[in-house]
């Protein structure tokens, strides 16, 4: 019996130890198996990358090169839009940011002017554009953009939009565009001082300047004028600004808010952001106890504008006009839309 009770000690012995041997070595086989399906999921993708025109060549000195990065998921998940307040995400519109505009167009102004106005849009909105997106170009952009890319490409959570930006990004270098050195990113994926993503890079980028390239990665008329075109493409109105910051009534957080439907049908840019709610005339808001941020009554101009709630509590709201959903084309958010509005006031001196 004893030697029965041994051998049974042993055999659950040694199954306790080979249990504790494959989890130790389950994460590294695991991490094995995702590489190869990361390596597996790039050759199909260079497949159609040939299938689109893109040259062996240029696939072949990019493709071997690409590794995926983890942190990139994770800075897509926490994306300061998502996760700030709006006090404090607006806090981006600092004092200094603010400065460092006014000096660009003191310096630069002759260019920008020109080069915004030749697209009908106005020279603050792309000072603005540039100061949030990359302190006006002075923003270390360092990421390699084809890893960034393609760890988004294969995330579940954007992947065919990602894709898509991938095989501009190809596209690019394949044409002659941008060099691979050349070709640096945020963590998002956006090239350049603009920020503008390969595809938008391909359909907006301008030669403002005539030298035969369009060079997003110095400041200059081709920054200028793509940013300015990019506007343009949305139906920007250059006989408007973007709205205004405003007090609301007593209650008027949890009053004024409205389905899109029940109002005014808003401008064809517009009505994909249906949480921006119902859309009135300023006279209507104006009735409904909207004031100015002073007090002071609204403008009586016909406009029609949504109202957009800051955070809870502080009784502050935005009138936002059809400019501000051209903002919202280049980045789709609240938040950052409104700081670009905010500091294009504050570069140009406009007070409420």
């Amino acid at each position: 019996m004893n030697v029965v009770r041994s051998s049974l000690f042993a055999l659950s012995t040694l199954a306790a130890a080979l249990t504790y041997a494959q989890e130790e070595v389950a994460p590294e086989a695991s991490e094995a198996e995702e590489s190869a399906a990361f390596q597996a999921w790039l050759g199909d993708l260079r497949i159609e990358a040939l299938e689109r025109g893109i040259s062996a060549a240029t696939l072949d000195s990019i493709i071997p090169t690409i590794e995926p990065q983890r942190r990139v998921i994770q800075a897509d998940r926490n994306q300061a839009e998502f996760v700030q307040t709006y006090a404090n995400y607006l806090e981006r519109v600092s004092d200094r940011r603010v400065e460092m505009g006014r000096e660009l167009l003191a310096e630069q102004g002759e260019m920008i002017n020109s080069a915004a106005n030749a697209h009908n849009v106005q020279a603050r909105f792309v000072a603005a554009i540039l100061g949030m997106e990359s302190n006006y170009g002075t923003f270390p952009i360092t990421e390699p953009l084809f890893n960034v890319i393609a760890t988004l490409a294969y995330d579940s959570r954007r992947g065919d939009q990602f894709r898509n930006e991938l095989f501009a990004a190809f596209e690019i270098v394949d044409k002659g565009y941008a060099s691979v050195d050349e070709m640096k990113s945020s963590w998002a994926g956006a090239l350049g001082a603009p920020q503008f993503m390969p595809g938008s890079y391909l359909r907006l980028a301008v030669d403002q300047d005539g030298d035969g390239k369009r060079d997003l990665w110095n400041m200059g008329p081709d920054v200028i004028g793509s940013v300015a075109n990019y506007l343009k493409s949305t139906g920007w109105q250059d006989n408007q600004t973007w709205g205004r910051v405003v007090s609301l009534p007593p209650g008027g957080e949890q009053s004024l808010p409205a389905p899109q439907n029940t109002g005014l049908s808003p401008d064809a840019s517009c009505r994909r952001y249906t949480t921006m709610g119902v859309w009135r005339d300023l006279n209507d808001w104006q009735e409904l106890g909207v004031r100015k941020a002073d007090g002071s009554d609204l403008p009586t101009r016909p406009l029609p504008a949504a109202l957009i709630i800051g955070d809870e509590g502080d009784d502050k709201g935005y009138l936002v006009y059809r400019n501000f959903c051209s903002l919202l084309r280049y980045n789709p958010s609240f938040k950052y839309a409104l700081g670009v509005s905010l500091l294009s006031d504050a570069i140009a001196g406009i007070e409420e």
